[in-house]
């Protein structure tokens, strides 16, 4: 219907176009086009972690000592040790987060009824004017009612996949002291015990892909991002050894030995994730031995 009319709130500037339209004692009119989304969203979301086992290094070593003489086959004095131990641990494909969204599209139409109760209608197909003479309809609909129609159903899953890597220079400094025992053979033991000075040089990296698939198809990245952090953190520590040896000559002697390093662990973190890297440790090791 078109402009109210002013005096009876009716008017004659209306139009329809098919039998369909007069029901009863109303006109139905419909207006299409309009649209309507409904979106359903489950979202988990979970802290994930990696470890890497204790794993066995291979490392130089290398200790100066001076013994003084005890007598009755001691010698003890102070000890400086320096050693090097490269290590490393890198872990892909964890997952934090998931979210599954479902989104209905819907046509929607929206039928307006005109009550024409004592009104005799042209028949259809009829086009009017303001200045027409024909009956006056209503310009307010007596009611009006909304139809969706589902177009189209897509289900999404959103997740994401980090990698992450850490890599440690660590530099080691004891300060100690160490005692040897030896009888008139050849053979030796010892035992020593210090504090330990650690150096970490080390540098972690993270990368973040966020990754959607639409109804079962194949996976596409939507989003990515990379993180890098690094520094030298000074950690201390101390230790306990014992050895083994012979010796072979007045200068020469060859040594095992074994140490529990008890060291502050490395924590920091890169992006969103933090690491905790224990240094605590036993060593097992073998070498020869110089002395002047």
């Amino acid at each position: 219907p078109g402009p109210r009319t002013p005096a009876t709130g009716r008017t004659t500037d209306y139009s329809y176009q098919t039998q369909d339209q007069l029901q009863g004692n109303n006109l139905l009119m419909t207006a299409t086009g309009g649209r309507r989304v409904i979106i359903d969203q489950a979202a988990a979301s979970s802290p994930n972690g990696w470890r890497e086992s204790d794993n066995w290094e291979i490392s130089p070593y290398l200790s100066l000592s001076h013994l003084i003489d005890m007598e009755n086959g001691w010698s003890a004095g102070p000890s400086l040790n320096f050693s090097y131990t490269s290590i490393g641990g890198r872990q892909g494909g964890l997952n934090t987060l998931n979210v599954n969204e479902s989104r209905n599209i819907f046509d929607v139409r929206a039928i307006d009824s005109f009550d024409s109760t004592g009104l005799i209608l042209p028949n259809p197909p009829y086009t009017g004017s303001p200045g027409a003479i024909a009956p006056l309809l209503p310009v307010e609909p007596a009611e009006r009612n909304f139809i969706d129609e589902l177009r189209t159903t897509d289900t999404a899953l959103f997740r994401d996949s980090i990698n992450e890597s850490l890599e440690v220079n660590l530099f080691g400094l004891s300060l100690g002291a160490s005692a040897v025992y030896q009888t008139e053979s050849r053979f030796f033991a010892g035992i020593g015990t210090g504090l330990i000075l650690n150096i970490a040089d080390w540098a972690a990296n993270r990368s973040d892909q966020l990754v959607q698939t639409t109804n079962g198809g194949a996976p596409l990245k939507i989003g990515s991002a990379s993180f890098h952090n690094s520094g030298a953190d000074v950690l201390f520590g101390y230790y306990l050894q014992g050895s083994v040896g012979y010796q072979i000559s007045d200068s020469w002697s060859i040594e095992a030995n074994t140490r529990y390093d008890w060291n502050e662990s490395l924590r920091e973190s890169v992006g969103e994730s933090d690491f905790d890297l224990n240094l605590t440790g036993l060593t097992l090791g073998v070498g020869a031995n110089y002395s002047f």
